[in-house]
C-alpha cells in the first residue's frame, strides 16, 4: 500500500508540472527579433558607452552594431556611430581614432572622435546631428600611420551596414 501511494505521488510530482504549461497544442510565445518594434528593451540598458583606446570589452567585429545597440534591441547603450577598422594584414586597427567632420579628407569642424579600441571598434552613445545633418568620417591611424576617409557625407553612423567584406573600413 505504501509503494502505491508513493509510485501515485511520484507520478503526481512528474505530472504537475506539465499541466501547468497548458494545452500540449498550444504553440510557445515567440519573442520579437532585435529590431522589431515589439521588442521590448530593459530601460536599465540605455546607458553611455564609449569605446576606448586600450579597452577589448567589445565584440561581434565587423558585425552591424546596431543590430542590438537600437531603440529596440539588448545592447547595452543605444550607439550614435560605431564599427570596425582593419589595419595592415586584415588585423583590427586597435589604437586609432575615427573622427566625425564637417568637410571631407579630415577638414572643417570635428563633431566628434571615437577612439578605436583593441578589437577595431569604435562605438558611441553620445547625440549626433544624424540624420537630419550629414558628417564626413576621417580614421587615423595610431602614432604616424596612415589616414582613410570617405569623400562623401552620410547620414547615418551605422558604419558596418555598408563596410562589411571588401569594402570594410581599412587603414594601411
Amino acid at each position: 500500500m505504501k509503494a502505491r501511494i508513493a509510485s501515485t505521488l511520484f507520478a503526481g510530482l512528474l505530472l504537475a508540472p506539465l499541466a501547468a504549461c497548458g494545452p500540449a497544442d498550444e504553440e510557445p510565445e515567440e519573442v520579437p527579433a532585435p529590431g522589431d518594434p515589439a521588442f521590448v528593451r530593459d530601460p536599465a540598458l540605455d546607458v553611455d558607452n564609449i569605446s576606448a583606446h586600450g579597452e577589448a570589452r567589445s565584440h561581434n567585429m565587423g558585425l552591424n552594431c546596431m543590430n542590438c545597440h537600437q531603440a529596440h534591441g539588448p545592447g547595452k547603450g543605444r550607439f550614435t556611430a560605431a564599427g570596425t577598422a582593419i589595419g595592415p594584414a586584415d588585423v583590427p586597427l586597435a589604437g586609432g581614432t575615427v573622427e566625425l567632420r564637417t568637410a571631407p579628407n579630415g577638414q572643417g569642424d570635428l563633431v566628434l572622435a571615437l577612439e578605436i579600441d583593441d578589437n577595431g571598434n569604435f562605438f558611441s552613445t553620445e547625440p549626433l546631428p544624424f540624420p537630419e545633418e550629414s558628417l564626413f568620417p576621417f580614421v587615423r591611424a595610431p602614432g604616424a600611420g596612415g589616414t582613410a576617409f570617405m569623400p562623401f557625407p552620410t547620414i547615418s553612423g551605422a558604419c558596418n551596414v555598408c563596410h562589411v567584406g571588401a569594402q570594410r573600413v581599412r587603414v594601411e
